[in-house]
This record gives structure tokens, sequence and C-alpha cells, in this order.
């Protein structure tokens, strides 16, 4: 939220500081001029403060923690800042999206994590079991962020199960072999 900015204060030409002055000095009104302009620009700061920290991605860190607190967002370990601040602020989203696969999806999509296909009650398998398929680089980098997500806003009747794909490409060639093989026995 960009806050707007005070109109600067204008003195006629005969105070400006620079059309009658003799010397490069700035003059007494010009000085006065740019001292309450920086008063008064201090006063919007202060009073413009609290606007600023309204939002979880650009508010300082000690508000953050009282925004987490508010949304019921715990930090694990070792998770970076700009992870925190992304969870903390799609927190309230996040929980409406809670609850169906469709919104799960979401969910994992706001946090940049790709996924190929979610399967549910499949044939031979107990029907409370989800199966998230992902990419192969996906896992490494939000082993832990994913298994907080589906903690908190996974369905709480399912088990959630992620399994990851990896394709390779392989290239087979045919080609002619000959040999000839002698067996000998010697007793």
């Amino acid at each position: 939220m960009t806050m707007p900015k005070l109109p600067d204060l204008i003195t006629p030409w005969w105070m400006d500081g620079t059309t009658l002055a003799d010397n490069t000095q700035p003059q007494e009104p010009a000085m006065l001029v740019q001292g309450t302009q920086s008063f008064w620009q201090k006063i919007t700061d202060w009073l413009t403060w609290p606007l600023s920290q309204q939002s979880a991605l650009t508010c300082s860190e000690d508000v953050l923690g009282l925004l987490a607190w508010e949304n019921s967002v715990v930090r694990f370990s070792n998770e970076p800042l700009w992870l925190y601040r992304r969870r903390v602020h799609f927190a309230y989203v996040n929980t409406l999206d809670a609850g169906s696969m469709a919104g799960f999806k979401r969910i994992l999509s706001r946090f940049d994590i790709d996924v190929l296909a979610t399967y549910e009650r499949q044939e031979g398998r107990d029907w409370d079991i989800v199966s998230i398929e992902l990419a192969d680089n996906e896992l490494v980098t939000s082993d832990v962020l994913l298994a907080t997500l589906i903690q908190d806003f996974g369905r709480t009747c399912r088990r959630y199960e992620h399994t990851t794909t990896n394709t390779a490409a392989i290239e087979i060639s045919a080609a002619e072999y000959h040999c000839n093989y002698d067996t000998e026995v010697a007793q």
C-alpha cells in the first residue's frame, strides 16, 4: 500500500531563499519551509504506519508474529521468512479452500507446488487414502511445507500420501551380434 505524499510547501518567489539571495547559503524563510515540510512528513509517516502493517507480505517481523498468532500459523524450524510471510498472508483464504480437492490444489498452487494428479478412492486400497502425485523437483524444496499444509488444510477423515514422478529419456538401439560357443567337458 503506497501512502499519499504530502504536497510540497511553496513559498513566494521573494521568500524562496534563492531568487533574492546574495550568497549560496539558504535564507531564513526557505529553511523554515524545509523544516516545516520535514516535520509534517514525519507526522504523516507516524499516522500512516499502522496502515502499512496490515499486509503480512510487507509488515515488520514483530507485527508478522501477531498476524500469525491471529491466523493460527506456527513457523516451522528453518522456515525462510518469505515463506512464513506467504503462509500468514494466505492463511484465511486457505482456510476457506480447505475441505475439497479443488481447494487443496489451489492451496498448493499458492505456494508454487505443482500437483500432477490426485487419486481418491482407488481400487484395492482403503477408501480414505488420497494420493498426491508431484514432480520430483517439488518434493526436495517443499517436503516440510507439504506436510504442514496437509496437516493444516487436508481433510480430517483422510490419510494423505505423496508420490513423485520423475521422467527420464532412455534411448535403446538394436544391433546384430554374432558369436560362437564351444562347451567342452573334461572327465
